[in-house]
Formats: structure tokens, sequence, C-alpha cells
């Protein structure tokens, strides 16, 4: 009673912040007794699948624990959505509340993007993001890590007066963080961070930002821009500094490592990359097998700003486990193909895409999962277990899911 009690002042303290709801919003049903039944029945289906995969076995017995990983992705809190709206995002407060269930024992909680849908109030979708940073830390005692995404600049088409800059998506989202330690540099929204690994070591989080911009020359709805100085961030500190052989690096990072397809052959049909869709994994291909890059990647539409990649990995220390991303609105797992310096010799890189979190954004391509709200499928997210020694990805799920996918899955990298 007294959690609730204390749930209720939060939230309507947070209100006052915001400045309260428009009257239409008054009248949204945020919350039901459903919706919180259907949480913990989907909450114990997901514990029993992950207790399945948490554990590392040798000979029939459990040896150590796997590196558990909750990812939640594209929540786009609005005034408009019963599950992700911005005064009570149920779903997100359910997803952070599944992952700091202490006999899951999750080693860390990532979001990829796109915590906010278009206002043409900028301060309101302001205050959507400033939802996302409270309610995704609020109790929440995990690592937990968020890379931007291209929704989150509030840019609709052209740039315009209500556009979120890169400086105040930093001074919302990174001002304060209390469950981990960001190794960031002064004023960027990029970064790294290391969780420790119950086999040993560490994972080092690397979260890349895709709208590195100063100014609103690039129209980041649609485009990708990894400015030059991220990308040297990348090479020379992200993968390098503080690294040991005993490192994981997982990258987040919101759209799929794709080429752009009009026909939706491939993940990312809506969007492009300003430079080549291969220059992040190209560099991690070096990296991968402690070789040399050195290219140069053009801008798409300004030769001025094209990036000059030269880097030696022939000393570098680590390995990469996988990218994690959104922006499809779908659950799916790929091989990352078609590199020039791909290494015959390693397993392809692999990237998931984490689905929508509220069923107000269910994807028109690629989501044939039934979303409704106030039901088993009103939320959905992914989690991992990741086994360092064997070399294995496990994947499950809590909610919606399609009913053909299997409800476990492994894959090694």
């Amino acid at each position: 009673m007294i959690q609730t009690s204390l749930h209720i002042l939060l939230i309507f303290s947070f209100s006052l912040i915001c400045q309260g709801c428009e009257e239409n919003d008054k009248d949204l049903q945020l919350r039901s007794l459903e919706n919180e039944t259907y949480f913990w029945e989907n909450a114990k289906d997901a514990a029993q699948r992950l207790g399945e995969i948490m554990y590392h076995s040798e000979n029939g017995k459990k040896v150590s624990e796997r590196f558990k990983l909750v990812q939640i992705s594209d929540p786009h809190l609005s005034d408009y959505s019963p599950s992700c709206h911005y005064d009570n995002p149920i779903n997100l407060i359910q997803a952070v509340k599944f992952a700091n269930q202490q006999e899951l024992k999750i080693n860390a909680l990532a979001a990829t993007g796109d915590f906010i849908s278009y206002s043409d109030d900028k301060e309101k979708a302001k205050n959507y993001m400033r939802s996302f940073n409270h309610f995704f830390l609020w109790e929440n005692f995990i690592p937990s890590f968020a890379c931007t995404g291209n929704h989150d600049c509030n840019m609709d088409g052209n740039a315009n007066a209500s556009v979120i800059t890169k400086a105040e998506i930093h001074e919302i989202l990174f001002t304060e963080n209390n469950n981990a330690t960001l190794h960031q540099p002064d004023g960027e929204n990029y970064y790294y961070a290391d969780v420790a690994n119950p086999q040993g070591g560490y994972i080092r989080f690397i979260a890349l930002d895709m709208l590195d911009q100063p100014t609103t020359r690039y129209n980041t709805l649609h485009n990708v821009i990894f400015s030059s100085e991220q990308i040297q961030w990348l090479i020379q500190v992200a993968l390098k500094e503080g690294m040991t052989d005993n490192h994981s690096v997982i990258i987040l990072t919101h759209y799929p490592l794709q080429p752009y397809s009009g026909n939706a052959s491939t993940y990312l049909c809506d969007g492009n990359y300003m430079h080549p869709w291969s220059m992040i994994p190209e560099i991690i291909e070096a990296f991968r097998g402690r070789t040399t890059l050195n290219k140069i990647y053009k801008n798409r539409s300004i030769r001025t700003e094209n990036i000059r990649v030269e880097a030696d990995f022939s000393d570098y220390q680590g390995e990469f486990i996988c990218y994690l991303g959104g922006h499809a609105h779908c659950d799916a797992s790929f091989s990352i193909e078609d590199l020039e310096n791909r290494n015959s010799s390693l397993l392809p890189q692999r990237m998931f895409l984490c689905t929508n979190l509220a069923p107000s954004e269910k994807g028109q391509i690629y989501n044939s999962v039934e979303r409704t709200e106030d039901s088993s499928s009103s939320n959905s997210f992914r989690i991992y277990a990741i086994d360092t020694i064997e070399k294995k990805i496990f994947v499950t799920f809590f909610g919606a899911h399609k009913s053909s996918a299997k409800s476990i899955s492994e894959v090694s990298y």
C-alpha cells in the first residue's frame, strides 16, 4: 500500500513538472487492473523461460550464471498511447519492474531508441523524453543504457522550431544517470560502460548516437549521421580504452545495419545512412580480426563531410558479441553480410532487433504479431542470456510474440 501510494505521488509530481495533460488526455484509460494481471502472467512465463537459459552447465551441472540482459525499444511515449502515455507509461514501468526482480538476476537493461513520438509542441516533446528518462531510471537498480533513435530529434520531415537539439537531448538523458558509470565525452550522446560479467570479466556496452550533428543540417528523422569525431572515438577510445581479453562488446544502435531496401527485403525500408551502412560493421570486422582498415566512407550529399578511417587493431584486446537495435517494430535477428573486409574465418556479425513496446506503435510492414491493449499482447520486449564461455546468445521474450517462432532461440557468435 505504501509503495502504491508512493507511485501515485511520484506520478502526480512528475505530471506537475510536465505541466499536466491536455483535457482530452484525461479521458484516456491509462491503466487498468487487467493490465496488471496480464503483466504478472507474462512475467511468470518469461521468468520460466529465462530459468531454462540463465545458467551455463557442464555434465548436467550448473557451473556459472550467464550474463542476462533485457532489451526494450521504440516506446514512443506520447499523449495518445494508453500503454505508453507520458504521464504514466505503464509498459515502460512494467519492463523496468520485470528487469529488477531480484530472483531473475538481470545484469543490465538496454533501451535502443525512439523514446518519443512527434509533437509540434517542442516543450511537450521534451516532456515526453523527460518522462521516458524518469521512468526508465525510477526504482531501477540495475545498470541501464540508452541510445538515440531517429524520432528522438522530434523532426517532422524538415528542420523546424520543434526540433530537439543534440544539446537538449544530452541535458535530458545524460545529465544524471544513477544506474551506471558512463564514459562519455563532454556534451556528447555516445558513450561506453562496463558491467561485470558473472562468468568473469566485463561486458562493454557501446551506445552510438545516430543524431550526431550540432545543427539541423541533416534530416535525422530519415537519415543516420555519425560524425567523424564519433567514429574516431569508437576506434581510439570505446574499443581500446581499458579493454582486456576479458572484455566482450555489445553495441547499441537504433537503425538496422543493412542497406536500404524500398521493397522491404531488408529491415531498413524507412530511412537511410548518410555514410555507407557498412562503415560501423567494417570497423568492427577489422577489430574482430585484429587487422587494419584504411578507407574513405563517402557522405551521400556533402563531399567535404566524408569520413576517413585509418585504424590498426593489431594490438587490441577483447571480443565482439552483437549489436542491439530497433526501428523496424518487430523482433528479428540477422547476420551482417556483404562487407568488403569480411573475415571468412569468423562467424558473421549478428544484430538483434527488438519490437515496439506499446500496441499504439505496432509495425505495419514486418510485424504480423497481434497487439491489443489490456491483454497479454499489450507489452513486448526481449530477454537475452549471453554465454561468453560457449560463445552463444540465448534469446527469449516477454509478452507478445509471433506464435510460429521459437520461444527460445540460440545463436553462436
